[in-house]
């Protein structure tokens, strides 16, 4: 067999003139022109012609030219990888192309070629580069984020926190766009949030930061940064990720000075802790953790006795707190902001997205003073929320004013639905289910409100327990993730929980199950 030899400082021009060409006019439908991320390299692209006595035509445009693979292509086995544009043309990646730039495919398939051990003919190699190649650019395809929480958590924090209500998702679309605040006398959001928040709690000031415990940072950095904080020792919890309230408050500078015990304090351990270097006594409810036997703590109208006789700022850290009393819903008790100022707390903080059903976001309230001393201090800045989170805040917030919190909040929502729906849609899932080759069962079970809120507190709930003769239990789970429905799974079978779900989402729970919603 004849080898022809290829002028190699022509073949690059070829290739430089066909890359001109694709990116002058990317709409010409001229199928002898390649796509600027299938050229391939040249040099390898004459040792693949010299090699496998294919046509420079074919290995340069691939499919675009009319007839078929040369058949010493097909078969010739290779020592080396095969040109990019060949990988780059294999059914799996072309459908990656509505999700990724050229440049993206290619440099991510020049990476998995680096590694790559020759082996099959041409279109083995490609085939088996492709599929390599596809599953790395998949990681860098934006996932989608419309999932169904059928876990029974309520809030769940590795979800997304609390879903939020319809009025706060239109007011993040509407204030993406040029909105009139800080010009032409328009009230600026934080504004309007610091009027709802004082006329919900009653406090004389507010203010809003990115999260918690960008709140706790700080109060502590403006009012005891350089001096003592003392706080129950039961309070030091770890938030999250290794994060405890120790280090957030050593990090503003703060001392901290922890008394009592792990299960016990009391007020006396507060009053001989202070010192001429105390600033400040802290309350931190510890709503991740549930205690319960030999355990004692002080209440807050005491600790603010106490930190008014000696001139001492008193903070409440509630964690998750609530603006609405669940009690009056039947519902377990949460400590409720407006409460503990009644207590007389000066410094009030609470979590936004959790009870509240807002976005993720700090709420301070509290005394004009020390909430003025704290909006000054250079953290002040650091930790201001951007106008997408006041926006989705505001509109929550307008919910609450409105008395309509109950009803518009799904958080709350799904605090406050009866058992007896729940169950009814439960059964009424089940039945479908079972006449779709199912095994699926309706059970009472229990289930959480999450968020660090309400801990060991169990919420009546009615479940699903399905099973496939198709699919494990683990396929069956990882199949409904693929669908966008998180689920939980014990006992052997996968748990749908109906506690975390809205009614309006059942539709899309169903049509996940491969079923037809009955109602």
């Amino acid at each position: 067999m004849s080898v022809r030899k290829l002028d190699l400082p022509s073949i690059l021009k070829r290739v430089a003139l066909t890359a001109r060409q694709s990116v002058a006019d990317p709409n010409v439908n001229n199928p002898a022109v390649a796509d600027p991320f299938d050229i391939p390299d040249p040099v390898m692209l004459v040792e693949l012609a010299e090699k496998s006595s294919s046509s420079l035509e074919w290995l340069l445009y691939g499919d675009r030219l009319q007839g078929t693979e040369p058949e010493a292509l097909t078969h010739s086995k290779i020592d080396h990888p095969p040109p990019v544009n060949l990988v780059l043309q294999q059914p799996v990646m072309v459908e990656l192309r509505k999700f990724l730039s050229g440049p993206m495919l290619t440099r991510t398939v020049r990476n998995v070629m680096a590694g790559w051990t020759p082996a099959g003919t041409i279109e083995e190699a490609a085939a088996a580069i492709a599929d390599l190649a596809a599953g790395q650019a998949k990681e860098q395809i934006l996932p989608r984020r419309d999932h169904i929480n059928a876990t029974g958590i309520i809030v769940h924090t590795g979800w997304g926190n609390a879903p939020l209500a319809a009025s706060a998702c239109e007011r993040l679309l509407e204030s993406a766009g040029a909105t009139p605040t800080g010009a032409a006398n328009a009230q600026s959001r934080a504004e309007a949030c610091d009027r709802m928040l004082c006329a919900l709690t009653d406090a004389e000031r507010s203010a809003v930061t990115t999260s918690n415990a960008a709140s706790l940072l700080l109060v502590a950095g403006a009012l005891a940064s350089g001096r003592e904080i003392v706080v129950a020792a039961r309070d030091l919890v770890e938030i999250s990720e290794g994060v405890r309230i120790r280090d957030v408050l050593e990090a503003a500078g703060a001392k901290v000075v922890a008394v009592g015990a792990a299960n016990c304090v009391n007020i006396e351990d507060f009053r001989q802790a202070i010192s001429s270097d105390t600033a400040m006594i802290l309350r931190s409810h510890a709503s991740n953790v549930a205690t319960t036997g030999y355990v004692e703590h002080v209440a807050n109208a005491e600790l603010t006795t106490l930190a008014d006789k000696h001139s001492l700022s008193h903070v409440v850290n509630l964690g998750g707190g609530s603006l609405v009393d669940l009690a009056e819903r039947g519902l377990p008790e949460c400590p409720t902001i407006s409460g503990v100022l009644g207590d007389g707390a000066g410094v009030v903080l609470a979590s936004g997205d959790k009870i509240i059903g807002g976005p993720q976001a700090g709420i301070v309230v509290g005394k004009k003073d020390l909430i003025d001393q704290i909006a000054r201090h250079p953290l002040a800045r650091t930790c201001r929320p951007g106008k997408l989170t006041l926006a989705a805040l505001e509109a929550t917030l307008a919910s609450y004013m409105s008395g309509q919190a109950w009803d518009a909040i799904p958080t709350l929502r799904l605090l406050g639905m009866d058992i007896a729906t729940i169950r009814e849609r439960a059964c009424a899932l089940a039945e479908s289910l079972g006449k779709r080759g199912y095994d699926a069962v309706d059970a009472e079970d229990h289930a959480q409100c999450g968020g660090a809120v309400l801990p060991g507190v169990q919420l009546g709930t009615w479940t699903v327990r399905i099973n496939h003769p198709k699919f494990s239990e683990e396929e069956l789970y990882a199949l409904l993730l693929a669908r966008r429905v998180v689920t939980r799974r014990g006992q052997g079978a996968v748990i749908i929980d109906l506690r975390s779900v809205l009614g309006e989402d059942d539709p899309r729970l169903y049509r996940a199950l491969g079923v037809v919603a009955t109602t």
